[in-house]
């Protein structure tokens, strides 16, 4: 026989009345409801954490052999214009033009991770030099084609900004945009000797979030 002492008394509203309800309630049944509170609320700030850690910026954006504070300021002006976040990686590095085909082992672990970031679909566009550009070839790099107009072509390749890929199973085509001597990358690139381009990876799916910020950086 359970002992009648541990046994919830019952409740007559009459007798007791709403308040004397709600501390009857709230006396026997308040872990039914605070556990539940308690469960939904660690779920939901992990399903917040996670989504915020996991959710795709507007553009993921890698600048190569750049310096390493021009990645706080860069495209910060941009991003507040139109209220959404880029992620602006500056710490790559790549062989220069110039470069022997040796590489540093800090180098090539960078060359690696980039190589893997730009075929995992994970960086949209890519700031380097031309070296770079003719080894990820077809593969790695969009035919500029696919996001700007033909007048739009036409007015970069009549200032002479425009970098073609020549591959040797195809057909030339516009793979990059020179952006050597800009104002707008100064703080990442002054003082370098090395002619940098802008070019879009090939698997990247934000056409139309990377033909907003070309026009913003050579059309407006």
């Amino acid at each position: 026989m359970p002992d009648p002492s541990l046994e919830k008394k019952k409740l007559n509203i009459k007798e007791v009345g709403i308040k004397g309800a709600i501390v009857h309630f709230w006396t026997y049944y308040k872990w039914w409801v605070i556990i539940p509170v308690i469960v939904i609320g660690v779920i939901v700030s992990m399903l917040h954490s996670y989504l915020s850690a996991t959710k795709k910026a507007y553009l993921n954006i890698v600048l190569v052999n750049a310096r390493y504070e021009s990645a706080d300021v860069l495209f910060e002006e941009y991003s507040q214009s139109i209220g959404e976040k880029l992620i602006v990686d500056s710490t790559f590095h790549a062989p220069g033009n110039e470069d022997s085909i040796n590489m540093t082992q800090d180098m090539t672990a960078s060359v690696m991770k980039l190589d893997a970031l730009i075929s995992g679909g994970v960086v949209d566009i890519v700031i380097t030099n031309s070296r770079s550009i003719k080894e990820y070839g077809p593969n790695g790099v969009r035919d500029l084609r696919e996001v700007l107009t033909s007048e739009q072509l036409k007015t970069l390749e009549e200032k002479e900004m425009i970098f073609y890929l020549s591959p040797e199973d195809g057909e030339k085509y516009p793979a990059a945009i020179n952006i050597t001597g800009m104002p707008f990358f100064e703080p990442a690139y002054e003082g370098s000797e090395e002619k940098h381009y802008l070019m879009l990876s090939k698997l990247s799916d934000k056409t139309e979030e990377e033909r907003l910020l070309i026009e913003y950086l050579f059309f407006s």
